[in-house]
Formats: C-alpha cells, sequence, structure tokens
C-alpha cells in the first residue's frame, strides 16, 4: 500500500485524512465567504457573490463544524500524547476556540437577517475575528503538538501560546488555499461574469500560498518535505488548477470549472497527506489489546445508518417542502 498508508494505523489515518479535507472544504468557504461579503459591505456593492455567500453561510458553518467531528475523534485517537499534551498547555486559550465559534455562528445568521448596513458589518467583521482566530489556534496546536522539546519550556514558564516563527506562514498557506478552495465552491453557483471575478480571487490564493511556502522555506529549508512523491503530485495538481482558473477568466463558459474542480480535489488531498508527513513520527505504535479490541466493525455499522438516517431526514425534508398540486 502507498505510504504513508502501509502502517498499523493505516485505516485511520485514511478516514483521517477523507474527513479532515472535507472539513476544510466547508471551513473554507465560510471563512473566505464571510471575509469576502464583509469586503463587499464595506464597499457598498451589491454583488450576488456575497449575497449568495452570506444566505448560505450558517449553513455551511452547521455542515463545517458536523464534518469536524470526525477529524477531530481521529486525531485523538492517533496522536493521543502529543493532542492532549498540547491542549494542556495552551489551557483556557485553547478552550476559547469553542466560544468563538459560537459567536461567531450567531453573528452570520444577524448578518443573513438584517437590512441594517451598519450592523451587517460588524456581524460579519466579527464572523472574520472569531474564524480567523479558530484558524490560528488549530495551526498554533498542529505544530505544537510535533514540538516536544518546547512543552517543558512553556510548563515551566507558564506559557499559553505557541508563538513560534512558522505559526504565521503555515497560516498564510492554509488562507490562501482557503481563498482558492471558496472560489472553487461558489463558481458552481456562479454566472459567467462572476466566475470571471472568482477566478481572480482563486489565482490570488494560491499567490497567498506560493509567498507562505517562501516564508517558510526561508525559515526552515527543512520544512518541506516531498512525503514520498505526494509533494509532487500536489504541485503539479496546483499548475493544473491555476491553468484552468486562467481557463475560466478568459471563457467562463467553458469546461474549466470541471478541471478546476478535479486539480482542486488532487491537490487538496495531496496537500493534507504533506501536512500531516512530519506529525506521522509521533503516532505510538498500537498496543496489543487495542488490537484485539479493534472496534473498526463497530464503526462502520455506525457509520452506515448514519449515512442512512441523514438520506432518510434528507428526503422527509424534501417530499415535505414541495407543495401540493
Amino acid at each position: 500500500m502507498m505510504w504513508p498508508f502501509a502502517s498499523p494505523h493505516s485505516g485511520w489515518l485514511v478516514l483521517y485524512l477523507l474527513t479532515f479535507a472535507v472539513h476544510i472544504v466547508l471551513v473554507s468557504y465560510v471563512l473566505a465567504g464571510t471575509t469576502y461579503a464583509l469586503i463587499q459591505a464595506l464597499r457598498k456593492k451589491q454583488d450576488p457573490i456575497a449575497e449568495r455567500a452570506r444566505d448560505l453561510l450558517p449553513f455551511m458553518l452547521g455542515l463545517g463544524i458536523t464534518a469536524g467531528v470526525a477529524p477531530l475523534l481521529f486525531i485523538q485517537l492517533l496522536y493521543q500524547q502529543p493532542f492532549y499534551t498540547a491542549n494542556l498547555l495552551l489551557g483556557p486559550r485553547w478552550g476559547a476556540v469553542v466560544p468563538a465559534l459560537i459567536v461567531g455562528f450567531y453573528a452570520l445568521y444577524l448578518a443573513k437577517a438584517t437590512q441594517t448596513l451598519r450592523i451587517r458589518r460588524l456581524a460579519l467583521g466579527v464572523g472574520v475575528v472569531c474564524f480567523s482566530f479558530v484558524a490560528w489556534s488549530w495551526t498554533e496546536i498542529h505544530l505544537l503538538m510535533q514540538d516536544q522539546p518546547a512543552w517543558r519550556e512553556m510548563y515551566a514558564a507558564g506559557d499559553r501560546m505557541y508563538a513560534q516563527t512558522g505559526v504565521l506562514p503555515r497560516l498564510l498557506l492554509w488562507l490562501g488555499a482557503m481563498m482558492t478552495l471558496f472560489a472553487t465552491l461558489a463558481a458552481w453557483w456562479a454566472a459567467a461574469p462572476e466566475r470571471r471575478r472568482l477566478a481572480v480571487i482563486a489565482l490570488a490564493g494560491r499567490a497567498v500560498s506560493a509567498l507562505a511556502v517562501v516564508l517558510l522555506v526561508m525559515g526552515d529549508a527543512t520544512v518541506i518535505s516531498a512525503a514520498h512523491g505526494w509533494l509532487y503530485l500536489m504541485i503539479a495538481a496546483v499548475a493544473i488548477e491555476v491553468a484552468g482558473w486562467v481557463w475560466i477568466r478568459l471563457a467562463p463558459d467553458g469546461a474549466g470549472l470541471t478541471l478546476v474542480t478535479a486539480a482542486s480535489t488532487a491537490a487538496l488531498l495531496a496537500g493534507v497527506v504533506v501536512r500531516e508527513a512530519p506529525r506521522l513520527a509521533t503516532i505510538e505504535p498500537p498496543r496489543a489489546a487495542a488490537l484485539e479490541a479493534s472496534g473498526f466493525p463497530v464503526f462502520a455499522l455506525t457509520a452506515v445508518l448514519g449515512i442512512a438516517l441523514i438520506v432518510w431526514i434528507v428526503r422527509s425534508i424534501r417530499d415535505r417542502a414541495v407543495p401540493p398540486s
């Protein structure tokens, strides 16, 4: 089996990476969409993309939070000691992620419901601050989990922030990727002129990510790992995606969006593997008792039942929403 899936943890690792990729797509739409809607509100521009995003944002945030449950559980299963240690070291500062999400959630509903431009701007601004804080916090804990020498220092000093130089460039990399993912998802609901604007946003996002990579390499040349070829796959996919966005900019009614979506998916999947590669060394060998217990059959059964219930609920709601003829 292809690296990094040829390991005793391969099943859980695959599920973690796939569910994390889905989560990233949804939260990218939320953070980038909220920022875009705020910018257009400040400019007092009537923008169909911003209006559509503002209507969808509460729903997309609900999906994003729900989709984040699975990768959160998998990361606790795979990285028990590093994850829990980083949680304890960051303490209340890390726990602030939950109230930030709650405040951001209500801010999106307020931005959708209000007709007052000033309140809408305020609500969207609060949402951007809250979701940016959450993104920064997750970037911070991701790096802290790998920096075991810093654990003793932080504990001894009573620090609640992991202010290493790599946090901001890595956060910038993800913010750029979020811009591109937002544009990819929003383009499927957009008219031709709107796709031209989204192409500019997507290309700008890739430029931001490229700048972040340069900053990361300048800080530590070993931070980028080939990850057994996944890095090269990601670079090739991004190159194809960029060409697709240029195509959309020139011919928004063409087949460029299909190419962009396929390339973005490949780049995202390869990217999450590259992101995870340095952290794989911190996974502890499975204990014999855990291997014998193996809860995968229960997990698989629960997953099938959960999907079946979701399909039933969606169909029930859809049938009830259709007015009688």
